[in-house]
């Protein structure tokens, strides 16, 4: 019988002293591209959410960036931080699975343009996973508001246990906290110059996965991964001339080499695609409403956690604290169908033109 995947916030003091440095640095870098950052939030821009399905990291689904590419000359540099909190429990037939703990991941992202209407991007994460610290917290949030535990309230405090078996043996066991380096990711970015439609555009992306990260502690896959994806973006019908109110979409395709310890289950292609609606509340403040999905990259299981696809939705937006620094936050929840998605997360970051 399977229990639904938890998600909870994880220790704050980590987010705080990142952020108070790189709000620091923002404020006193120089602001010659500020007038770039400015014509940006009137363009719809996605949340960056990512997965923390300790199972699904090794693939690194990209996140989206966009319809606009960075004119040349022109760089972003991005800071990121994601949070989250799991139980689950699930077996079938020989499969059984286990999670439960807190995983974090943090990333630095740099794009660059180099041409008209091209760009390039890459980016170095790190992931930690490590026993819950909010178990009782969390236990007691969801008794206030009478929701239910999922199984929290009887599973052991602060254990960290990533547990995937086949059989008679036992293909992933985390047990004590780990922290690694992630998969290193380059990317290309191109604007369409003629695009039927009458919108803000199309821009195409691909990304090569470099197997740089910690297959060991699924901080990577070690193997190569390759992905290829498309966005765009405009006003919404009746927001027309004050574009108020945007949306954004993305479809892309993924092909990986199946990770080495989980090739038994593994898939090499997975779908991705997001939506989105933006209100730009004040000209610095933008709320968005956000569903991404992907299919599963372990459809060959037998464990719904595995094998279903994410259904993943981020309630967020962006503040731009200065003419060349925006800080992004969102929420995700998961569809209520318990799959594979998280079923609460917490998203950071901030970017500022250099």
């Amino acid at each position: 019988m399977m229990t639904r995947l938890r998600l909870r916030c994880v220790p704050g003091h980590a987010i705080t002293i990142a952020f108070m440095c790189v709000c620091g640095l923002s404020v006193l870098w120089p602001s010659a591209a500020a007038s770039g950052q400015a014509e940006d939030v009137a363009v719809a821009m996605p949340l960056r959410i990512v997965n923390l399905n300790p199972f699904h990291i090794p693939y690194g689904v990209p996140a989206s960036f966009g319809t606009r590419t960075l004119p040349p000359e022109s760089s972003e540099f991005t800071v990121a931080l994601d949070t989250a909190s799991y139980l689950g429990a699930a077996s079938s037939g020989a499969e059984r699975l286990l999670l439960d703990g807190e995983t974090y991941r943090s990333s630095l992202m740099l794009r660059r343009g180099f041409r008209p209407r091209w760009e390039y991007f890459l980016e170095l994460s790190a992931v930690g996973h490590h026993g819950g610290l909010f178990d009782g917290f969390i236990e007691g949030w969801h008794e206030f508001f009478g929701l239910p535990q999922g199984g929290r309230d009887v599973a052991p405090r602060n254990r960290l246990a990533l547990i995937y078996g086949d059989g008679p043996g036992t293909r992933v066991d985390i047990r004590r906290d780990a922290f690694a380096l992630g998969d290193l990711v380059l990317g290309v970015g191109y604007s369409v110059p003629e695009w039927p439609v009458r919108n803000d555009g199309l821009t195409v992306r691909g990304t090569l996965k470099v197997p740089t990260g910690n297959a060991g502690s699924l901080a990577g896959s070690g193997r190569f991964a390759t992905s290829l994806w498309a966005e765009t973006s405009g006003a919404l019908p009746w927001s027309a001339a004050s574009r108020e109110w945007l949306y954004a979409a993305t479809l892309g395709v993924l092909v990986a080499e199946p990770p080495k310890r989980l090739s038994n289950v593994a898939d090499p292609v997975v779908g991705f695609g997001r939506a989105g609606v933006t209100w730009r509340a004040l000209s610095r403040l933008h709320f968005t409403v956000q569903v991404d999905v992907h299919s599963s990259p372990y459809r060959s299981s037998n464990v719904n956690v595995l094998a279903d696809p994410v259904v993943i939705l981020g309630f967020g937006g962006f503040v731009q604290v200065t003419e060349n620094a925006i800080l992004e936050i969102a929420v995700t929840e998961d569809d209520g169908m318990q799959r594979a998605a998280p079923d609460i997360g917490l998203h950071t970051a901030l970017r500022w033109r250099l």
